[in-house]
This record gives structure tokens, sequence and C-alpha cells, in this order.
């Protein structure tokens, strides 16, 4: 099996745990959720939800033992995206915003009826800021 490129493992405080399709996801999530108006970070590969939605609900499931149900985001920045997708544990409902007052937050809405927001740093965004992104938003 090949190794990883390092560019693409991150540090413990990000999960790390490999999802179906053998890339860790790129998530930091807060110990204490709801107490900020961010309750951690997500840093996607891509503007493909198709691709990057999955990744993060396996992602979130591990740490929360809930899957993403529902997944509202606005649609600038991002690529077309069906109106579901699914990943190794579900499927997965997208619904988009025109507008919002928070462009770069993604809503997650689990299956234990828990929310989740997420500031998202764009999948272009340097390393060494993109991991300073994820820690501040976990913080």
């Amino acid at each position: 099996m090949n190794a990883l490129p390092q560019s693409l493992l991150l540090p413990a405080a990000v999960d790390g745990e490999m999802p179906a399709n053998g890339l860790p996801s790129r998530l930091s999530l807060s110990d204490h959720p709801g107490v900020n108006a961010s309750d951690g970070g997500w840093w996607p590969r891509s503007t493909d939800l198709r691709v990057e939605v999955p990744l993060l609900d396996v992602a979130v499931h591990d740490r929360t033992n809930a899957r993403i149900a529902r997944f509202g985001y606005e649609r600038t920045g991002w690529a077309e995206a069906p109106r579901r997708v699914g990943s190794p544990i579900g499927i997965t409902h997208l619904g988009w915003f025109e507008h919002s007052r928070f462009p770069d937050h993604v809503l997650l809405s689990l299956s234990n009826y828990g929310r989740l927001v997420l500031t998202v740093v764009p999948p272009d965004t340097e390393e060494e800021t993109a991991r300073t992104a994820l820690a501040t938003a976990r913080d």
C-alpha cells in the first residue's frame, strides 16, 4: 500500500481516521460544541461536494458517533452539487442558501438531532495557514 504524502497528513488535533477512499479528513472539532459561533473547522480538498461531503460524514461520525443527515451551505464558492450524496455510512441531504450572513460556514444537522457549525477553510489555502485556521476554529 502506498503511503500518503506528508502534505495530506495533519496533526493529531485533526481527525486522522482513514475513510473508504483512503484520504484522511481535514476536520477539527471543538471539545465543547455549541459554546462558540463555530464548532470547529473543515478544510476540504476541493469545491466538489459530491467528493467532500462523504469524507466529512465519515470524519464527523468517527468524532461524534452521529452522521450528517443534512448539510447546509451557501452556493457561492462550491461546484454545482446534487440534492443528496452517499457516503459509506449513509445518505446526506444537501441544501443551499443563495445568500448567508456567514458564507464561510456550513451547517450540519446530525442524525442524533445535534447541530454543528463549521468554519470552512478554502481548499486552495496554504497548508500552514490552513492548519492555523483549523486550530483556531477548534478553540
